[in-house]
């Protein structure tokens, strides 16, 4: 019992530290531009904002992404990538990156079913896009500003695909039903 202890204190400290001091990565030669892009891709999609690409669930890019996202499945956590290096985050957990004067903080929090959803948050009073691992029903969409106060996109899985759903409108329009044609998006004043 006591091993035990001390391994679940060890565990927790390890946590704890990991969240403290943020991952920094090496800033593109390139200008950042402005504003931000969501292209979905089968089940996927690759999310481009203030610096950052980001690969979730098994998209494609032809640059290499700077973080790739995993959703939970049945049994798993999350999954983070950064290069070679491959992270779990449990739910409640947070994982911290920089990028130049970019920040992103990618949070596991508990979705609208048994799997975790990842909220991506880019920074103080920026832009956040909430990641759900499961289909979530159509009429439980206008529900979701709900769940996660403080998302401006949903990145949902309907019919074995990801969508877009901006938040906060009061209207549910989803975008990327008909065509793989980027969602364009702006910093969000708080």
């Amino acid at each position: 019992m006591a091993t035990a202890m001390v391994m679940a204190v060890l565990v927790w400290w390890a946590c704890l530290a990991a969240q403290a001091a943020p991952l920094r990565l090496p800033v593109g030669k390139g200008p950042v531009a402005q504003g931000g892009s969501v292209t979905a891709s089968a089940q996927g999609a690759l999310i481009r904002y203030r610096g950052w690409l980001l690969a979730v669930d098994g998209a494609v890019s032809e640059e290499r992404p700077d973080v790739v996202l995993t959703s939970a499945v049945a049994g798993h956590a999350p999954q983070l990538q950064t290069g070679s290096t491959q992270h779990s985050l449990p739910l409640w957990s947070a994982f911290e990156l920089v990028k130049g004067s970019a920040r992103l903080r990618i949070t596991a929090l508990p979705g609208p079913d048994e799997l975790p959803a990842l909220l991506l948050d880019f920074g103080e009073a920026d832009y956040r896009i909430v990641i759900p691992a499961a289909t979530i029903a159509r009429q439980a969409y206008p529900l979701l500003a709900q769940r996660f106060p403080g998302a401006d996109l949903a990145l949902l899985l309907q019919d074995r695909r990801r969508v877009m759903l901006p938040l906060g409108s009061g209207r549910a329009q989803v975008f990327g039903e008909e065509q793989a044609v980027p969602y364009r998006f702006t910093k969000v004043k708080r």
